[in-house]
C-alpha cells in the first residue's frame, strides 16, 4: 500500500500488509446480446399474461411489474450487475416496435419470430 520507510498512521516501515478476502456469492452472466432469460419455457399466454388490465396492450408500468414478478418468482433472471430499471427500461424499449410506449401482441410477436431467427441462422 506504499506507506514508504518510514510508515504511516501506525503502520511500520516497509511493512507488508496481508488481506484475507471471502466471496460471498457469484451469479452466472447471461448470453452475449441477453437482457433477461427464463429458467424454464416462458408463459404460454405470454402477452395475456404481461397484459395485467386486459386491455390489449403493455405500457411501461405493467411490463415491469411483469418482469419483476418472473424474477421474484424465481421464474427468469436480468442481467447481473446492471440497474434493474434501466435493464427492464431497456427491454420494454427493444419490444416496443414503433417507439409509442405500449407493447402490442403484434410487436411482442414480431421480436419472437426475429429471435427464433437469428437461433436458426446460429444453427
Amino acid at each position: 500500500l506504499a506507506h514508504g520507510e518510514s510508515g504511516a498512521r501506525g503502520v511500520p516501515g516497509s511493512a507488508v500488509l496481508l488481506f484475507e478476502v471471502e466471496l460471498v456469492s457469484r451469479e452466472d452472466g447471461l448470453p452475449t446480446g441477453y437482457l433477461f432469460v427464463w429458467h424454464e419455457d416462458p408463459p404460454a399466454n405470454l402477452f395475456e399474461d404481461m397484459d395485467l388490465n386486459k386491455d390489449g396492450e403493455v405500457p411501461p408500468e405493467e411490463f415491469s411489474t411483469f418482469i419483476k414478478a418472473q424474477v421474484s418468482e424465481g421464474k427468469g433472471r436480468l442481467m447481473p450487475g446492471q440497474d434493474p430499471e434501466k435493464t427492464i427500461g431497456d427491454m420494454f424499449q427493444n419490444q416496443d416496435r414503433n417507439q409509442d410506449g405500449k407493447i402490442t401482441v403484434e410487436e411482442l410477436k414480431l421480436k419472437s419470430d426475429e429471435d427464433q431467427e437469428r437461433v436458426h441462422e446460429e444453427l
